[in-house]
Formats: C-alpha cells, structure tokens, sequence
C-alpha cells in the first residue's frame, strides 16, 4: 500500500449539495468557520480567483460586516460587489487530524445562492489536497 506523508487527515466528501439540487455531481467537502458549532459543506472550485463565503453562512458566523478590502465577483451568478477579508477555516477529518488554515473569502453584499466555494488561489494553494473520486475520499494536509 502506498503511504501518503503529505497527508494529515481524510474525509468524505459529497457529490450533492445537501439541501440544494444540482444536475451533475460536484465535490462538496465539509469544514467549519469560527463562529459556527455545525460544519458546513462548501464546493470545492479549482478555477475560482477567490473562495466565496455565501452572506448566509457569514452573517451566522458572525463575519457578515467584517472588514477588508471591497472587491467585485464576476461569476455564474452574475456580478456581485462585496469584501475580501482573511478568515481561518478547518478541513474536518473524519480519519487523522483535521486542518486548520486560513483563506481569502469573497464575502458578497448580496448572492443568488446558499452555496459556498472553496477557490485556489488564496486557499486551496495553501494545503496539498488530492481526491479518491472512487470512493469520495478528500486527503488533505499542511504544505
């Protein structure tokens, strides 16, 4: 059996939004932000400029009127204003130990969806990941 050494923990992920239809399958991972008990599953987006943190789930956690840098989001939704901000978010484990980084959000000012994505740059580039689509097993680690 091979053994991974960049590894730290591994969970499953979900093909489906919880909650939210889709007509194909994505990869929704399960992590937690500061403020909230439950975790969250946010859709991991490889191509994103910025993660999005849906306004639902900040105003929740307590960071909906943080502050940071105004910024605009062009994405599937359509444009949207909002702030970058820096915020600490942990990959939960459901084997090994579970990942606590930090990543630039996209916090929008208004957003069509209840989803959050988890974009490359600024956070996905921070952690070595990789994926077992056969078994929708996520591993992840520090870099």
């Amino acid at each position: 059996m091979l053994e991974f050494r960049f590894l730290s923990g591994r969970s499953k992920y979900t093909d489906h939004s919880p909650g939210h239809p889709e007509p194909t399958a994505k990869i929704y991972v399960k992590v937690r932000f500061h403020g909230l008990s439950e975790p969250h599953y946010a859709q991991l987006d490889t191509g994103a400029a910025w993660s999005v943190l849906s306004p639902a789930v900040a105003e929740a956690a307590g960071i909906l009127r943080t502050t940071g840098e105004r910024a605009r989001l062009s994405s599937r939704f359509g444009t949207h204003d909002g702030t970058l901000v820096r915020l600490p978010i942990i990959f939960l484990a459901d084997e090994g130990a579970s990942l606590e980084t930090e990543g630039t959000f996209f916090i929008p000012t208004a957003w069509p969806s209840p989803l959050s994505f988890l974009g490359y740059a600024g956070l996905l580039d921070r952690i070595r990941f990789a994926l077992d689509p056969q078994a929708n097993d996520f591993y992840f680690g520090p870099v």
